[in-house]
């Protein structure tokens, strides 16, 4: 009778905890030649976490099970606890899956969260871009033999394709719904399939399974304080490949497609930066680099270095030290958020009771959200001088989404500004 009663009281409070299970993939971009993790992450509404089960592949639909049925003979209190749990899917077939995470408790299975996955087959053909809108675009193929006179049925559509002296295959993808298609190369040497071979994207959103974020936290150029008047200055560069994005490059002469070399982003004046989103795959030999200076003063020509920030630089929380408790100096906090979150804190190690709360706004556009705030007041309360600072997110930093941040520090005589990465 407990453990009924233990089972009940957990598919209750599971039915209120569905919304707080969020599903992302380890790589994002898989393809069929490795293997894929689906790490969830929320918070569960009881002490009782629950642990993996099972992974079952059926057709295009890929179910997550979790076992949360009870301990015999515990009753499980009833205490939201945040939890990380990684299902091993293994090497998974190339195509266009629906993710299910459910619960089991006993004999019965609740969903929690759903999520798509595209795994691509980039081994029986290589295409280049494997990624185009849902309106259609150009692609191109390499192949280990001439094809004269080929087509290529992308999807159910055939087209008609153009060839060169490489064996390259040229031809405009016709416009599909978002998801993954099938692509097949016809010619008199014979037929070759590729499964899932081609994504189509909506170019209004931001798919993580397709694009990387590449943030340059600063885009200004214009006066400052005391007569100041400053200038940003980021640079793109490649070596060797192209690089494919989603939208045009902001720099002169620029488009979706980068060749090697390098180009200088037009600022913007936007808060927020420049928010480019990379096709995942084509980014390797890109480098970058930022730098801001008040160019009314000669001692500041060299000005300051402002980091480029990647994918894997957002965290769970931020953490800024040897900060300066002193009115002297200003204090600006800017926040970027990989999703959105109701609110976040900014905290002084030395005093955890003094905080300060911060909310965000998405950047239109984009799937990232920004949020700026003044601190100064919040370091000068600090009992120790310089002092550290936390930011979080208010509630649980686990079911948060990944942030990242940095400190503009300006001294109010001299107007000299320094720039501080989270550690």
């Amino acid at each position: 009778m407990l453990r009924l009663l233990s089972t009940f009281v957990a598919l209750l409070l599971l039915t209120t905890a569905a919304a707080a299970e969020t599903i992302r993939f380890d790589p994002p971009n898989p393809t069929g030649s490795r293997s894929v993790d689906a790490i969830v992450t929320g918070v569960w509404p009881n002490a009782c976490l629950p642990l993996v089960k099972s992974v079952v592949i059926a057709a295009t639909t890929v179910t997550l099970h979790f076992d949360a049925t009870p301990p015999p003979g515990v009753l499980c209190a009833q205490s939201t606890g945040p939890y990380t749990r990684t299902f091993h899917m293994g090497i998974v077939p190339p195509g266009g899956y629906t993710v299910i995470l459910v619960a089991d408790a006993g004999s019965t299975s609740t969903e929690l969260a759903r999520a798509p996955l595209i795994v691509r087959d980039a081994e029986t053909l290589n295409i280049f871009t494997y990624a185009v809108p849902i309106t259609g675009g150009s692609i191109g193929l390499s192949n280990p033999f001439f094809l004269t006179g080929a087509t290529l049925t992308i999807g159910d559509v055939t087209v008609p394709a153009n060839g060169n002296i490489d064996g390259a295959l040229f031809a405009d993808a016709p416009p599909h719904a978002p998801g993954v298609v099938d692509v097949t190369v016809n010619s008199k040497f014979g037929t070759l399939t590729s499964k899932a071979a081609l994504i189509y994207y909506d170019p209004a959103a931001a798919d993580p399974a397709v694009f990387e974020p590449i943030l340059f936290p600063v885009s200004f150029q214009g006066p400052g304080a005391l007569g100041s008047q400053w200038l940003t200055e980021s640079f793109i560069s490649a070596n060797v490949s192209q690089a494919f994005f989603r939208d045009p490059l902001p720099c002169s002469g620029c488009s979706q497609r980068f060749s090697p070399g390098s180009k200088q982003l037009i600022n913007d004046g936007n808060p927020w930066g420049h928010v480019l989103y990379a096709l995942r795959g084509t980014t390797d030999t890109l480098s970058f680099a930022s730098r801001i200076h008040d160019i009314s003063r000669q001692s500041q020509t060299a000005g300051t270095e402002v980091p480029v920030v990647r994918e894997h630089d957002f965290r769970g929380q931020l953490r800024f030290m040897n900060l300066p408790g002193d009115p002297r100096y200003r204090v600006t906090l800017r926040l970027w958020s990989l999703g959105d979150f109701p609110q976040f804190i900014a905290v002084v190690d030395s005093i955890p009771g003094q905080q300060q709360p911060m909310t965000v706004s998405k950047i239109p556009g984009t799937a990232m959200w920004f949020g700026t705030m003044d601190v100064t007041s919040l370091l000068t309360k600090a009992s120790n001088n310089p002092t550290n600072m936390t930011v979080t997110s208010a509630g649980y930093p686990i079911g948060a989404p990944p942030i990242w941040g940095m400190l503009s520090i300006t001294n109010n005589d001299t107007q000299q500004v320094t720039i501080v990465s989270p550690h």
